[in-house]
């Protein structure tokens, strides 16, 4: 979350009158007085449109929105490492890697690839507030430094740059995830708006870890995403429990539908699973996509084998789509009968793929000591 200091104010040179003068804005203010700024108009020096084709996605994809502007650049880009320092010599000295950068998406940005339906006007299209980036262990440094001089080649609307904190964090994580802030939108006005992003490395470690290792070299037949599987399981991961004395406030909040049906936990607790967004990216996901075998259907096997590694993952990802099945109210304020109809048989089909799960557990399964998201 960014503090007090992020928030922005505009600031001009001086001998000038205030009308013609450059103007720069103060994007976060660090505590030990560390400015970090960029000039106004804020600038672009490529066709996202003509990269996002240069790269085989596909067209549908909402341009107009941010976020996934901002990602076409960065896939080409990281792609395109070896010779970015002869495309760019003045913002790379030297090769950023010596070969391609697999930059997987995962979270909102990467469903908005895989789905129509996720994007503008799409019945299931939701704002996302950062792109989320897995790449190599061994190439997440090189991925790292390629973002922070970005806004060197290819405009200052694709600006990072690294505070304090992201430091230490980044620190602290010895190579398994980095932090950085960075522009993740831009006002009607022309002014920018910013945002934390989290670089993680070879594996997806919230409640559940999703190893995508395997993913890397299928980079472009997924699509430069972790793949319609992995997707699917980094939001099905999502699980906390919640002081069943308190469920009031769940149905204050219009969130009761996340109680999953598991009876075995303590009894003075209800488990709970994905948020709406995370909801609404499976939905998406299953509903653009059927099962099968071929590269752009959902391969239930493919699921259970990695399921079969991980029981606890297992029951979670289980239980969550189980939910969907029970509860298909929740799916219909967003979707036709049909298409809500479609999400079902889909989700329960998939279900037959998945391992059963004796264990009852009555405690926590999951990694608990990760943020948890307050409930509103």
């Amino acid at each position: 979350m960014l503090t007090a200091y992020s928030v922005w104010r505009l600031r001009t040179t001086s001998n000038k009158s205030a009308s013609d003068a450059p103007k720069r804005i103060v994007l976060y203010e660090d505590m030990d007085g560390t400015v970090y700024d960029v000039d106004l108009p804020l600038t672009s020096n490529v066709d996202p449109a003509e990269l996002r084709e240069n790269l085989g996605l596909p067209s549908y994809i909402d341009l107009d929105y941010f976020p996934m502007k901002s990602a076409m650049v960065t896939i080409w880009a990281s792609v395109n490492g070896p010779k970015l320092h002869e495309l760019y010599p003045n913002a790379f000295e030297k090769k950023v890697n010596k070969k391609p950068i697999p930059s997987l998406l995962f979270g909102g940005a990467a469903v908005k690839i895989h789905c129509k339906s996720a994007n503008a006007g799409g019945a299931l299209a939701r704002d996302i507030k950062d792109t989320d980036f897995i790449v190599p262990k061994k190439q997440g440094i090189d991925f790292y430094k390629l973002l922070l001089n970005m806004h060197k080649a290819f405009g200052t609307q694709y600006k990072s740059f690294a505070t304090a904190n992201d430091r230490r964090f980044s620190a602290w994580r010895h190579g398994e995830r980095y932090r950085l802030t960075t522009i993740n939108d831009i006002t009607e006005e022309g002014l920018p708006k910013i945002t934390v992003l989290d670089l993680f490395c070879d594996c997806i470690d919230l409640r559940h870890k999703v190893d995508v290792k395997d993913e890397f070299d299928k980079y472009k037949e997924n699509l430069y995403t972790i793949g319609l599987e992995k997707l699917i399981l980094s939001k099905t991961q999502f699980i906390m429990d919640f002081p069943k004395d308190r469920v009031q406030e769940l149905k204050e909040n219009k969130c009761e539908y996340r109680i999953l049906p598991y009876s075995y936990y303590a009894k003075d607790m209800v488990v709970l699973g994905m948020e709406e967004k995370d909801v609404k990216d499976v939905c998406a996901i299953v509903l653009d996509h059927s099962i099968g075998k071929k590269n752009d259907e959902i391969n239930g096997e493919r699921l259970r084998k990695t399921l079969e590694k991980d029981k606890k993952l297992a029951m979670t990802a289980t239980l969550n789509l189980q939910n969907l099945v029970e509860k298909p109210e929740i799916i219909e304020r967003w979707m036709r009968k049909s298409e809500v109809a479609t999400v079902v048989e889909r989700v329960k089909e998939l279900l037959k793929f998945l391992p059963d799960i004796d264990k009852k557990w009555d405690k926590p399964w999951w990694n608990t000591a990760v943020e948890t998201p307050i409930i509103q």
